[in-house]
């Protein structure tokens, strides 16, 4: 019973180790593995780096609008200053003059705060540049990268189609141990069979060969047995 156990536990055991075996995918190589981690951190560096390009690109666009509306209030200044001018012109009164001056000092203003805003648009086009071109540099790490793990795969698909060919060649001698086995058991059997039947034919010939001078000798012995009854007879 407890034999029947053990056999019972073991065969069990074989069970699980050859459906753990079938399950079991060929493990990746770590430097398969690495590069294959390496260009998705690339990607994810050239995904930040145009999203830098992107909110550069907002910002200047909304300096722009910026711009575009100081533009008109400094073309609105400069319409007011012609016109104070003008009326200085037709009568050139104190009150006139400041009005002129007052509207020339918010020009001035003006221009100033146009040249700054001008001024943050060069910068931030400036930003723009040099985002794109961390943009360009990090997309050929990232085809580097890509380029690195292709090469990579490749060299483990040649490795395990070369470990499956080894596999396949390795079954193939096996089955033909196997088939040269069973056709030499085979011949085996023939020959054994041949031998008993052959065997068999001389026993058979032996005995015949016995038999016959026996045979022989009971015929000498009965016409030698006939005369003698006729000899005595007469």
């Amino acid at each position: 019973m407890a034999q029947a156990k053990k056999v019972a536990a073991r065969k069990k055991t074989a069970t699980r180790k050859k459906a753990a075996t079938a399950s079991k995918a060929p493990a990746v190589p770590k430097s398969v593995s690495n590069a294959e981690a390496k260009a998705k951190l690339q990607e994810k560096a050239v995904g930040q780096a145009e999203k830098k390009v992107a909110q550069a690109q907002i910002k200047l666009d909304r300096h722009k609008k910026k711009v575009d509306t100081e533009n008109g209030k400094l073309a609105k200044l400069r319409t007011d200053l012609a016109a104070k001018r003008d009326k200085v012109k037709a009568k050139a009164t104190a009150a006139a003059k400041r009005a002129v001056d007052t509207a020339r000092g918010k020009l001035n203003t003006q221009r100033l705060k146009l040249q700054d805003l001008r001024g943050e648009a060069k910068l931030i086009r400036a930003e723009i540049q040099a985002a794109k071109k961390v943009v360009t540099r990090e997309n050929k790490k990232l085809r580097t990268a890509q380029r690195n793990l292709t090469s990579k795969l490749r060299e483990y698909q040649r490795k395990l189609a070369k470990k499956e060919k080894a596999e396949q060649k390795k079954a193939e001698q096996k089955a033909k141990r196997a088939a040269r086995k069973t056709a030499a058991k085979g011949t085996t059997a023939r020959k054994k069979t041949t031998t008993r039947a052959k065997t068999k034919k001389a026993a058979t010939r032996k005995s015949a060969t016995r038999k016959t001078p026996a045979r022989k000798k009971a015929a000498r012995r009965a016409p030698a047995r006939k005369k003698a009854a006729t000899g005595s007879a007469s």
